[in-house]
This record gives structure tokens, C-alpha cells and sequence, in this order.
């Protein structure tokens, strides 16, 4: 299977361990990349994706949207300035995730739509990358809130703008629908569409 690293590290990677009580014999092999890889090319069964879907050759299942935050470090804050309203951003300076580095920052609240394109002054390809460049206080970033849960939870990093949420974006569990269905295949499917479900799934 593939997934986005920062998911897979900080999500798919926790869960195993209940997926491997009920399916022990099942070998799994992973790789974590943030590319969208082809499924059938590089032999693939299933995909964790993240962002719209257009491929209709593959069954996905909605799984939990994917939220992102918005933070610093105490220190940039005192030196710098805490912004009061997203837009206040554009004024800030930013690290950012270089597969999505140019696409402006969209908040949304009471049905209001602010897009922000702030100052980039580093940009990296890598998650945790960017987490440290923050703990560092080196700028504001935009990040999961997987990745950065802690870091506000223990102070290291300041969540901003906690009143305008940023859009969430859809998250699918991906298969090909002539792929053979396999016993290991679909006790997968089963685990990852529970685990991580969408919330009009639970019950």
C-alpha cells in the first residue's frame, strides 16, 4: 500500500497495531510518499490520497477529511506580531511544503472565504521538516493537524486563527475496481474504512 508521509507516519503507523491483531498473517509493505502514484504501474493494492478524485477507474471510499492548522512558536509571535485576522498573514513570514507551496491559503468561517498567499521564505518537501523550521520559530506554517496536535497541546507551537478554519480536504481510500479481491485485500479495506472513517460513517 502507499500513503502521504506525514498520514502514514503520524496515522496509518499507530493504527497497525490493531490491524495486525486482527489479521496477523497479513505481510504488509508500505511506502509513504507524497507523489500520487499509479496504482497498476508500480503494483500497488490499495492507496490513501488526499484531495479531489478524478480517476474513475478506481473505487474510493470516503474516509475522514484532513485537517490542517495554522501555527508558530511562541518566540516568532513575541518577535513578530500575533495576526488577528488571516489576513494579517500576508505581512508574516512563512515556511511552506513545497508540493503545495504556491496555492494560497483558504480560511473559511460563517460561510466567508478569505484566500491568503503569505511570504514564503523557506520552502521544503518535507512535513516534519517544516514542523521543526517552526519550532525553531522561523515563520507561521500550514500543516496537518496530526503532525502539530502536540506541539500545541504542550505550547511548543501556537495555534493561530482557531475561529477560521481552513477548507478541509477529502480523503479517500483508493482500489482498482478490477483488481481480484483477496482475502488480505479486503480485511484491509474493512480495518482502514473504520478506522479512519468519515464522520457520517461512525455510529
Amino acid at each position: 500500500m502507499t500513503a502521504p508521509a506525514t498520514f502514514g507516519t503520524e496515522a496509518l503507523m499507530p493504527a497497525l497495531g490493531a490491524y495486525r491483531k486482527i489479521a496477523p498473517e497479513v505481510e504488509v509493505d508500505i511506502t509513504l510518499t507524497d507523489r500520487n502514484v499509479d496504482l497498476v504501474e508500480e503494483g500497488f493494492d490499495v492507496a490513501f490520497r488526499i484531495g479531489s478524485m478524478r480517476d474513475s477507474s478506481m473505487i474510493a471510499r470516503r474516509l475522514a477529511p484532513y485537517r490542517m492548522a495554522v501555527c508558530a512558536a511562541p518566540d516568532y509571535l513575541t518577535r513578530a506580531g500575533t495576526p488577528a485576522h488571516p489576513r494579517e498573514l500576508e505581512q508574516h513570514e512563512t515556511i511552506a511544503f513545497s508540493p503545495s507551496a504556491r496555492a494560497p491559503w483558504r480560511f473559511v468561517r460563517q460561510g466567508e472565504e478569505v484566500d491568503v498567499t503569505p511570504i514564503r521564505m523557506i520552502t521544503v518537501n518535507s512535513g516534519q521538516a517544516v514542523r521543526t523550521a517552526a519550532q525553531a520559530g522561523l515563520g507561521v506554517i500550514m500543516q496537518p493537524e496530526i503532525l502539530v496536535r502536540r506541539d500545541i497541546e504542550n505550547g511548543a507551537l501556537i495555534r493561530l486563527f482557531p475561529d477560521w478554519p481552513l477548507r478541509e480536504r477529502p480523503m479517500w481510500l483508493l482500489y482498482y475496481r478490477d483488481r481480484k479481491m483477496t482475502p488480505r485485500l479486503r480485511s484491509f479495506i474493512t480495518f482502514a474504512t473504520s478506522a479512519f472513517a468519515a464522520p457520517e460513517s461512525l455510529s
